[in-house]
């Protein structure tokens, strides 16, 4: 029988032994082995057999089983940071002379590895705007990889999965996608027909501001050539934060529920202001981006961003508010804004930026866990300084 979210999110591996509720930190660098027999299977990946915690570990054994099924796939490897997630799943499966397709739209951390390092390993990276995504077969036909993330950082933008997918299976690529905005409460993509799902882990699904992990989930038969990679390049979590994972999956169903209620109501509160031009969130009805949103997702996520028009009304936002903090980070449960183009994106160019339709006076706003009237009060007194 198929357990619910939360069931699977709190019940994993169990130790037959001391039967301990919480799943313990196996703080050890290697194992040992009952024979030399053993070490032939030193390249396979699940199981009990471990080895070495750079090539698994149980304590992150116990998340990586608990994140594929919540979204929907076969298999998960942990990795140090989303960074290294992306990277190293990418450059697993990309050589020289190869094209990587993908949207414009991307945390600014994905696109500085585009344009800063992925061409000096002789990779072309090809930038595509949403509806030229939606033909990649015909604008980037020679693509290996087609990669995209929605809800996007920092706009909230959503791409239609299904759209991109169909696409991208006409060229044979392998399709990748970011679920970090989403979460896999909220956005399944596997189901859409995505090989390999990305999460940063140190956001929604870490969810305190207290760790920092990545996650690359899907097909065995397509992990394992990444499982390879991450033995050389290194890029795995410790124990002690696959640990504080764990604690953490324990909660995510209900933290998004909540995340997902108040920044519905924030998003509300600042549609009817005047002082802010614009608000992006895929759950208010007069989004352009609802009915794709509400095709894919179950719910809309925590992150807000609105556009106040000029970069000093921005600053003074961010600078009057007494609950929310001023931090550049998201996911957590304090609420925290930012101003993408000096965090977040602050390495793209001003024509990059203007691609990617962000502007100086954007606040990102990851709505957090607080008592939403107080959040609303504290935009308010916010917003009369602008």
């Amino acid at each position: 029988m198929t357990k619910g979210i939360s069931t699977t999110s709190i019940h994993g591996k169990t130790e037959p032994n001391a039967r301990p509720i919480t799943y313990p930190i196996y703080q050890t660098a290697a194992f040992s082995v009952e024979s030399n027999e053993a070490y032939a299977r030193l390249s396979d990946y699940g199981g009990d057999e471990y080895f070495y915690t750079r090539y698994d570990n149980p304590t992150l054994r116990n998340v990586s089983d608990k994140l594929a099924k919540l979204e929907h796939a076969e298999e998960c490897l942990l990795f140090a940071s989303g960074m290294t997630a992306i990277t190293t799943a990418l450059m697993t499966f990309l050589s020289a002379g190869d094209t990587l397709a993908s949207s414009r739209a991307l945390y600014g951390g994905t696109l500085q590895f585009f344009r800063d390092y992925a061409p000096r390993y002789g990779i072309k990276v090809v930038l595509l705007d949403e509806d030229e995504l939606y033909d990649v077969d015909e604008h980037v036909p020679e693509a290996k990889i087609v990669y995209f993330e929605t809800p996007v950082n920092p706009r909230t933008d959503c791409l239609s999965i299904r759209r991109t997918v169909e696409a991208a299976k006409r060229t044979g690529a392998l399709i990748v996608a970011d679920n970090t905005f989403a979460s896999p409460i909220n956005q399944n993509p596997v189901d859409y027909g995505v090989d390999l799902v990305i999460h940063s882990l140190t956001k929604y699904i870490g969810g305190h501001n207290d760790l920092t992990g990545g996650a690359v989930i899907g097909a065995r038969d397509v992990l394992m050539p990444v499982f390879a990679a991450r033995k050389v390049f290194g890029g795995v979590p410790s124990p002690h934060d696959a640990f504080l994972i764990d604690r953490s999956l324990k909660t995510l169903e209900l933290r998004m529920a909540q995340h997902n209620a108040s920044a519905l109501r924030i998003a509300q509160f600042f549609e009817d202001d005047a002082k802010v031009k614009t608000v992006l969130y895929p759950g208010l009805e007069s989004s352009p981006n609802h009915a794709i949103a509400r095709e894919q997702m179950r719910g809309y996520s925590g992150m807000v961003c609105i556009d106040l028009d000029n970069p000093d009304a921005a600053q003074r936002f961010c600078d009057g508010l007494g609950v929310a903090q001023n931090v550049a980070h998201l996911g957590g449960a304090e609420s925290m804004v930012s101003i993408p183009v000096i965090t977040s994106h602050s390495a793209l160019t001003p024509d990059e930026l203007a691609k990617a339709r962000l502007s100086p006076g954007m606040v990102r706003i990851s709505v957090g866990l607080e008592n939403t009237e107080d959040l609303i009060a504290d935009f308010k007194t916010a917003l009369v300084g602008v």
